[in-house]
């Protein structure tokens, strides 16, 4: 695991549709039915326009910034989503292509893919740097290098978090469908956190790493497995156990990027 910046953990965050924070999915306590998520973490106005993925990620981002106690004005995020806003954005297509009516320009500003960066930054007041990158299966791996880049040039926090909404059935053939998941990391520099909080490394994997000494991936329905970035999932549970060891980021779809968890020193 060379040349690899490092950070420490410092807070967690986490929505499914059955788990709405991080504590009741690792207290296997789903709820009995699906749950929209709040979006309590925006603005009112900007609740009322915000789409699911947009407030799921507002959920998880909201939890992981309260547990790490970070300044919502300053913290540096990275908002990482393989689609995107897809369904708001094929919505707006039927209604140029198919039945030729007046887009809305409010609808169009929210289903842009830095969508959620740009609502939760203004309904948080934060003037710090945010971001948002979209990179299919590698897209937990490329959000945390994202951030790691930020801190170790600015010495600023970054919250990364990665989701996708339910998977769109004109875009995605139902076999591959997944279910909606939001997951949300709190990193700072090493030397700014508690000697206990658990480091994270990014590297690819490659022949020096032993497939057999992986962290076992977190145990979740089919839907959530198949989600693109079901990665920062296994990370979240692992880091939340207070794991150390490897955990594949991609579950095999991707290039094949390992995140490092052990203690400080």
């Amino acid at each position: 695991m060379n040349g690899s910046f490092e950070a420490a953990i410092v807070g967690l965050g986490l929505h499914t549709a059955h788990h709405p924070a991080l504590d009741s999915f690792l207290k296997d306590e789903p709820s009995a039915e699906p749950a929209l998520p709040s979006g309590s973490a925006l603005d009112k106005r900007t609740r009322r326009r915000a789409s699911t993925l947009t407030r799921a990620m507002a959920d998880a981002y909201a939890e992981a910034l309260s547990a790490a106690q970070l300044d919502p004005e300053t913290v540096a995020t990275v908002f990482g989503s393989a689609l995107g806003e897809a369904s708001t954005m094929l919505s707006l297509l039927d209604q140029m292509f198919r039945t030729h009516e007046p887009v809305s320009p409010m609808r169009f500003v929210t289903s842009v893919h830095n969508t959620a960066s740009g609502l939760v930054s203004i309904s948080g007041k934060n003037r710090g740097f945010t971001t948002s990158i979209g990179a299919d299966f590698d897209t937990p791996a490329m959000s945390i290098l994202e951030a790691l880049g930020v801190i170790h040039a600015h010495r600023t926090p970054a919250i990364i978090c990665c989701a996708e909404e339910g998977a769109p059935e004109d875009l995605v053939p139902e076999e591959y469908h997944w279910a909606l998941l939001a997951g949300a990391v709190a990193l700072v520099h090493p030397e700014d956190a508690p000697a206990s909080a658990l480091r994270l490394r990014l590297a690819p994997m490659d022949e020096a790493i032993d497939p057999a000494s992986l962290l076992e991936p977190a145990k979740v329905s089919a839907a959530l497995a198949k989600s693109p970035v079901v990665g920062i999932l296994d990370l979240i549970v692992r880091a939340a156990e207070g794991r150390e060891g490897l955990v594949r980021l991609d579950r095999g779809k991707g290039r094949g990027f390992v995140a490092e968890l052990r203690r400080g020193a």
